[in-house]
């Protein structure tokens, strides 16, 4: 399993890095230049200009991040399938079994609806706690 976390991981970092990049470009300079003038170093300027504006960049990220998640289904196909004892079956792995091993679409149907109602209830509560903390900018 920490294979294919690693893979995982390693899989969606360039991504990341380029929507990270992305979001650093958009913070305006006028902020950080106004911050150096009231004297905030550089650490007091990542801290409280450029972090705060990279947010609604970073819960996309998380989102999309929990989202694919959910679904690794690439890795685990071609590593393990399914593991020793089912070790590291996942959602999406066991839904390709139930519809396409023991042609069961009716319940391979079923599993899905239910996972996209899981990643649709997840992505509402991370919405929810962003606002809550007064993120109101990011709809």
């Amino acid at each position: 399993m920490f294979a294919i976390v690693v893979i995982s991981t390693w899989k969606s970092a360039g991504f990341s890095m380029v929507i990270w990049l992305a979001g650093l470009q958009a913070v305006p300079k006028e902020l950080l230049e106004s911050a150096a003038i009231d004297g905030a170093t550089r650490w007091k300027q990542f801290w409280h200009v450029t972090l705060p504006l990279l947010a609604p960049t970073t819960f996309f990220l998380v989102v999309t991040g929990v989202i694919s998640g959910f679904q690794v289904f690439t890795p685990m196909y071609v590593i393990t399938q399914g593991g020793p004892l089912n070790s590291t079956d996942v959602a999406v792995y066991h839904i390709y079994q139930r519809a396409f091993q023991e042609f069961n679409m009716g319940y391979a149907s079923a599993q899905a609806w239910v996972l996209f109602a899981v990643i649709f209830l997840v992505t509402l509560v991370q919405l929810w706690f962003m606002r809550r903390r007064g993120e109101s900018n990011l709809t």
